[in-house]
């Protein structure tokens, strides 16, 4: 087999050999600046959204390598970033909801930050990266100090009850962008840039910006940008049809906010109301993006500057009868991903190459030229940045536990995204037997509707004779996946043809 030659040597070292950057041997070393949204869909101008205002994500997307088929590990924050960052699935972090500490697990770890510092990288977190609880920080990975929030860095401007709990869902204040937090995160990372421009050192600069999280609250202009007629939803049915219990979360994360029904069951004017707030938010995040993005060239860092974008996870704004994350379904799982490096081929290609998110980390390493990890569950993406048609993954895997708490799981769902179809396994976590399966196939209007930039889930076609073919080959390449990629061995598989509904049993906690 040919051997491809690095990316780094193609890309990097024609853009970077006459910047003046430090070096490790005698590889330049490109800044990494990585910026993180929060519960952020493919709800952007790049990705074809009609209803998406957001300009300098945009600019950015035609500087970069936009991927269409990018997915999460696990579609909720802690756990996918623990992923992304650690370079390992959920079952190696042990990590399925927000409260599980992957240094519990694993404590000699090398996350993607840390293997920057390791190496002569000033490393500078700000916002949501980890997570967005001062229990889950992580200070290894840093040279200073993680910067989650300051003082005064409150979610909403206008007067309410004093509390930490959920309150309203949304607030459109009449107030400047350092009115909420994001635009004060937005003003500390341009303040960060200047300063890591007169250190000549190279960075490692993480920006974690807090929206579109619920609550959905962005000063007053960012709402107004968006027509609220635009935001119904057209009539659907509440559910999948054939989908187990098990492929819906239970955690009811809008829910639990003043004035929200508890079974998350909206009205269509609170719907409209709150898909425009989610919209609103992302032009709100868009703009912050943007004045990070206007210093880094204002500073003339961006010709040795990786700038890597990417949301934690999807989101369902009611769409299918569903909020929020929390399932495997493909508007929780496909994420945005914007990679640019200076001097990349082809800019502004986008790729429908599969990847998973544990892949960017050995790409930055090889980037930089850095030694990953040899456990890295993930592979470079490299080869598709200097060339958009290049191959990526067969099938791109995500996971969901059940039930979403800091306890073990008491099942577990795997899912396989293909080009075309997706396969979802449940598996009592215990007995490691498989209770209930889904497949569904995004080429057959049955099964899946066409939604602007991504599918909403209609059928299982578990039962249907016709799938029986496709059906097999993914079950095989599931338990080829669990073989070769989980901590578990494969489940044990159910009664011939498949079981289509979750056992009813309640399972004693595991300790």
């Amino acid at each position: 087999m040919r051997t491809r030659p690095s990316l780094s040597g193609l890309l990097l070292a024609a853009a970077l050999a006459a910047v003046p950057v430090g070096a490790v041997g005698a590889a330049p070393q490109p800044n990494v600046l990585f910026i993180a949204v929060d519960d952020l869909r493919v709800s952007l101008g790049c990705y074809g959204d009609p209803l998406a205002k957001s300009p300098n994500i945009d600019r950015l997307a035609a500087e970069a390598r936009v991927f269409e088929r990018a997915y999460t590990m696990q579609a909720v924050c802690g756990p996918a970033r623990t992923a992304l960052l650690t370079g390992r699935l959920p079952d190696h972090n042990r990590s399925w909801h927000n409260r599980n500490l992957f240094r519990e697990t694993n404590p000699d770890s090398v996350t993607l930050p840390q293997l920057f510092k390791q190496h002569g990288y000033h490393t500078e977190s700000m916002g949501k990266i980890f997570s967005g609880d001062e229990r889950e920080l992580d200070p290894v990975s840093w040279s200073v100090p993680e910067v989650l929030r300051r003082e005064g860095w409150k979610n909403y401007a206008l007067p309410r009850s004093e509390g930490s709990g959920k309150q309203a869902p949304y607030e459109a204040a009449d107030v400047p962008d350092d009115g909420y937090p994001d635009g004060k995160l937005a003003n500390l990372a341009v303040e960060a840039l200047g300063r890591l421009k007169a250190e000549a050192k190279p960075f490692f600069l993480a920006v974690g910006f807090f929206k579109p999280h619920l609550p959905f609250n962005a000063p007053k202009r960012y709402w107004d940008l968006h027509d609220p007629a635009k935001f119904d939803l057209p009539g659907e049915p509440q559910r999948v049809q054939g989908a187990p219990d098990l492929a819906y979360h239970t955690h009811r994360e809008l829910g639990g906010y003043t004035g929200m029904p508890k079974d998350e069951r909206l009205d269509t004017a609170q719907t409209r109301t709150l898909r425009h707030g989610y919209y609103a938010c992302v032009s709100y995040t868009d703009a912050q993006v943007g004045k990070v993005l206007d210093a880094l060239r204002r500073h003339d860092l961006d010709r040795q500057t990786i700038v890597v974008l990417w949301g934690d996870h999807g989101y369902a704004l009611g769409d299918a009868g569903r909020w929020c994350k929390g399932t495997n379904f493909e508007l929780d799982t496909r994420v945005p991903f914007l990679v640019r490096v200076p001097g990349m081929a082809q800019p502004g290609r986008a790729t429908a190459s599969l990847i998973e998110y544990v892949d960017l980390y050995p790409t930055l390493a090889e980037l930089a030229g850095l030694p990953a990890p040899p456990y890295l569950a993930g592979r470079s993406f490299a080869p598709i940045l200097r060339d958009p048609a290049q191959p990526g993954r067969d099938f791109a895997l995500s996971q969901f536990s059940r039930p979403f708490n800091a306890g073990p799981p008491q099942a577990m769902g795997y899912t396989l995204r293909t080009a075309t179809h997706r396969y979802t396994r449940w598996v009592d976590w215990p007995a490691r037997q498989t209770t209930a399966e889904e497949l569904y196939d995004y080429a057959a209007a049955g099964s899946a509707e066409t939604r602007w930039t991504t599918y909403v889930e209609r059928r299982n076609l578990l039962a249907e004779p016709t799938s029986a073919t496709v059906l097999a080959d993914l079950r095989a390449k599931m338990d080829q996946v669990l073989r070769e990629r989980s901590i578990v061995a494969p489940p044990r598989p159910a009664p011939e043809g498949g079981e289509t509904t979750p056992s009813r049993k309640k399972k004693k906690r595991q300790g």
